[in-house]
């Protein structure tokens, strides 16, 4: 993203207000949060704010690792004002979802994923990485309806995919044929 848009992201959601009580520190910008709503939604920011760790004391926590539009975007779904990501970030919303374990964040971007113009394959290996189990069941309806054998027996997230999913995948071709 462009410097704008992430200057944009954390001004216009992450300000500080009379709702917020803590700070986190990401690529050198402020994003001012509410410790009971991420406390709530997240094990990882309860354990971090209501903990014995030295971090429950610090005015500014730092986050590491992580890209600082794609974690506004993340915990704009639970703090509010929510920040829609084009279809290609939702798998890495996924992944934060998981290490920051925001399990509340996850339909949202199962529906996200649903309705994205990516690749049906891709979508289903989406789903397998991350347990989503409607999404996986969808994907695969919507996949075989119009799919054959050879067309994806050269395919590269074919090869991706477990075998548990290709037996799903192959057994659902199968009912429409």
């Amino acid at each position: 993203m462009s410097e704008t848009s992430t200057l944009s992201v954390y001004e216009s959601r992450f300000a500080k207000t009379d709702k917020t009580d803590a700070v986190l520190v990401v690529e050198g910008k402020k994003l001012h949060v509410n410790k009971a709503i991420l406390s709530y939604h997240s094990d990882y920011f309860n354990t971090l704010f209501n903990s014995d760790f030295k971090e429950k004391s610090i005015s500014e926590i730092e986050i590491k690792d992580v890209d600082l539009w794609e974690f506004a975007t993340l915990l704009s779904v639970v703090h509010g004002n929510t920040i829609k990501p084009p279809d290609s970030c939702v798998e890495k919303l996924l992944e934060l979802s998981d290490r920051f374990l925001l399990p509340a964040v996850k339909p949202y971007l199962e529906q996200l994923l649903i309705n994205s113009n990516l690749y049906p394959l891709e979508k289903i290996l989406i789903a397998e990485r991350h347990d989503l189990k409607d999404q996986m069941k969808t994907e695969i309806l919507r996949f075989t309806e119009n799919v054959s054998i050879r067309s994806i027996e050269n395919d590269w997230y074919w090869f991706m995919l477990s075998d548990n999913t290709k037996v799903k995948i192959l057994s659902q071709i199968l009912r429409y044929h």
